[in-house]
């Protein structure tokens, strides 16, 4: 095995001699779940990596005291153990305490520690050690895992950026909740030691609920700066009181994105009751973990102390977001936000956020922010630190080359609003040219099934066995499906499109029209004496002591269903009479994907194809013709509505665009039947030529023409 390579790739290698043995520790369990690490595929893996970086981190601190004149031998790894305990017993620091990790690197053989504690020569010589220390600890956990944990390093451009705006003074001081690698520590500290006052690294104060992150921390601190000793803490930093830290002068920080349902409901219920109590307002439970580090750092922060935050940007446009909101404007004077527009190159990297800053300055009490200006700005192509600095402090507004800036006055914000609307703000043209969608027609959510892999069938499902049963399904029982959103890529959905789906073996059938199924006690476990109640209204020739002759096959599969897979004890199946008769659809003549990272599609169904709640139905309450349906359709599909409908819907920390059928009920909209007939049948062609450019995956040129004539009808 080669000693060389980078750290990444070391820790790697290392890692994986001890990956099948650490489940057994001791604590291991406890482990994975203060990291949320079960809500991963590999748990394991990580952390046996998690643990070689331990060792190198230590090792790389170990060797900071000893260039610091600190009586220390050379780190052997002979003599690990003990040499770390007498580190901790010879500097005080914390960050050399055993811990679950520590135990971990025991499993380590003597060549692998030695490899680790040589690989911290590329921490020692980093440039900037805490963009290197977050990398490598990125690295340990895979990309989809670590959207599940929330975990996003900082990077240079965004911390040096928050720190510039956050520090004023070289005595400040600062708290970093959710220290992590200690980016923003990291330049925050460079930042006071750029200003007027004397600067000492007992300033810094951080906080993060993981001894990893903490050593993480310590160790970019110090050795960047040359030794001294910041102010850390292991501990959940909504448990901080500020009556252990005192006040600061600033805050600055990247907290963890964990949602509201990846929480204990115990856990999250306590959570937010003392959020409302410190925010003296009700606070929404649905609110994910950044917003409880917004509300509980303010009670840290002095009077006119600065606070500046990276979060994604969903709390602009969701409901729990009012909550917040409303808190921001009674405590902060609001300078400013800003959004790095996602369909741009993201600041992070490969992380899949929305890039998000807010800035805020504490409000004393009882003071007044009516002729305050808030800046909201969305910056598409990066300009600079001081040109997006400038946007925030001074009278940049409008169009710029690299993005846009809104200035409002705060006393004009209200919580109810979607402020995210006011960070690009959309010329819909004559209001009497559009009229709300609800005006024409109507959005519902698709089937709901409870159980779609069971109750969504094969071409070869139909005739088939599973289990101890086998079935043949009669058609009557069956509606074609459209499975998901990708069985609909292009604008409109064909026969041949649905064909072609069902004879690659794809689910293109759904279990429908069981309501017309006849009473079969079997199938009713609740009923008594295996008489009917409430939906179930007919008795059928089917009984339990049928032998099964002439009885429909579909109730053999139902039986299946309910012996070998247990559908009927589902959530939603529990919950219907009977449990296999869900929700009523008619086919819907427009289907529309309502989630997405780039743009939604509204699609002309050609079909009688019904579709599941990964779709939304979109019905007409009016009459119209071919041409006019097609030419809402092109209208609806255009870029300028796309862009409505996303201000309509919200956008998540993931990058992803989601609308509900109320929102999209209530988007402007043309109504066909009140243009010129030459418009209507000009927009009809163009709907015509998307559909079949599409599918040579090359509708750009006729989007472009579709907006040319937009233009021309709504002068936008």
């Amino acid at each position: 095995m080669s000693r060389s390579g980078t750290v990444e790739q070391i820790i790697s290698d290392v890692a994986e001699s001890i990956e099948g043995d650490v489940e057994s520790l001791n604590g291991f369990e406890e482990w994975v779940d203060n990291h949320g690490l079960g809500r991963t595929d590999s748990a394991d893996a990580i952390v046996a990596r998690q643990a070689a970086l331990h060792v190198s981190l230590v090792a790389a601190l170990y060797e900071s005291y000893r260039s610091e004149g600190v009586d220390l031998p050379q780190l052997d790894s002979t003599a690990y153990r003990e040499q770390v305990t007498d580190a901790r017993q010879k500097t005080g620091d914390d960050s050399f305490s055993s811990y679950f990790l520590s135990d971990a690197a025991e499993l380590f053989d003597e060549d692998d520690l030695s490899r680790l504690i040589e690989a911290r020569e590329q921490f020692v010589e980093a440039d900037d050690l805490a963009e290197t220390i977050g990398r490598v600890h990125e690295s340990l956990v895979p990309r989809k895992d670590r959207h599940r944990l929330g975990q996003f390093r900082t990077p240079p451009v965004i911390s040096d950026l928050m720190a510039e705006w956050a520090v004023r003074e070289g005595d400040d001081e600062i708290l970093d909740p959710g220290i992590g690698a200690a980016a923003l520590s990291t330049s925050a500290y460079k930042t006071k030691k750029s200003r007027v006052g004397d600067s000492e690294l007992d300033e810094m104060t951080g906080v993060d609920v993981s001894e990893l992150s903490v050593l993480m921390g310590k160790t970019s601190l110090r050795l960047s700066n040359g030794g001294g000793s910041p102010n850390l803490r292991t501990r959940d930093f909504i448990d901080l009181s500020p009556e252990e830290t005192g006040t600061v002068d600033a805050v600055i920080s990247n907290p963890p994105y964990t949602r509201h349902h990846e929480f204990d409901e115990e856990v999250k219920a306590e959570i937010n009751r003392q959020m409302e109590e410190e925010a003296g307002r009700s606070i929404s439970t649905l609110s994910p973990l950044y917003a409880y580090f917004y509300i509980h750092a303010t009670e840290f922060l002095a009077d006119d102390g600065r606070a500046t935050f990276i979060t994604p940007s969903e709390f602009l446009e969701t409901k729990y977001g009012e909550d917040l909101k409303a808190f921001l404007l009674e405590n902060f004077h609001i300078r400013g936000f800003v959004l790095y527009d996602r369909e741009a190159d993201s600041q992070f990297d490969e992380a899949l956020t929305t890039s998000f800053i807010s800035f805020l300055e504490r409000k004393t009490d009882g003071e007044e922010d009516d002729e305050d200006l808030t800046k909201f700005v969305r910056v598409d192509e990066w300009p600079g630190q001081d040109v997006v600095l400038d946007a925030v402090d001074d009278g940049t507004e409008g169009d710029t080359e690299w993005g846009f800036v809104n200035t409002i006055r705060q006393s004009d914000l209200e919580p109810e609003d979607k402020w995210d609307d006011l960070l690009d703000p959309l010329d819909i043209g004559d209001d009497e040219q559009l009229v709300p969608f609800s005006e024409i027609g109507e959005v519902n959510r698709g089937i709901a099934t409870g159980k779609n892999d069971y109750f969504c069938l094969s071409e070869e499902e139909l005739s088939g066995s599973a289990g101890d049963y086998e079935w043949e399904i009669e058609d009557r029982w069956l509606s074609p499906l459209v499975r998901n959103a990708r069985s609909v890529p292009h604008f409109d959905y064909r026969e041949s499109d649905w064909e072609r789906q069902r004879d690659a073996g794809e689910e293109v059938w759904v279990l429908y029209h069981l309501d017309e199924l006849e009473w079969v006690p079997e199938l009713h476990p609740d009923s008594d004496d295996g008489e009917e109640d409430g939906q179930n209204a007919r008795i059928s020739d089917f009984s339990a002591d049928n032998d099964g002759e002439d009885r429909p096959g579909v109730v053999d599969y139902l039986k299946y269903g309910m012996e070998d897979v247990e559908v009927h004890e589902g959530y939603l199946a529990s919950n219907r009479e009977p449990w296999y008769v869900f929700d009523r659809r008619d086919p819907a003549p427009i289907l529309y994907t309502y989630m997405s990272r780039s743009r939604g599609r509204f699609i002309r169904n050609r079909t009688s194809a019904r579709n599941l709640t990964n779709l939304h139905c979109v019905y007409l309450d009016v009459e119209m013709d071919e041409d006019e349906i097609n030419a809402l359709l092109a209208y609806l599909n255009s870029p300028f509505a796309d862009e409505i409908v996303k201000r309509h819907g919200r956008t998540y920390s993931t990058g992803m665009d989601k609308v509900e059928p109320n929102e999209l009920e209530g988007v402007p909209v043309i109504d066909p039947r009140e243009l010129d007939r030459d418009v209507v049948e000009r927009l009809a062609e163009l709907f015509d030529d998307l559909c079949e450019s599409s599918r040579s995956g090359d509708e750009q040129e006729v989007l472009e023409e579709l907006s040319e004539a937009l233009d021309d009808v709504l002068n936008v």
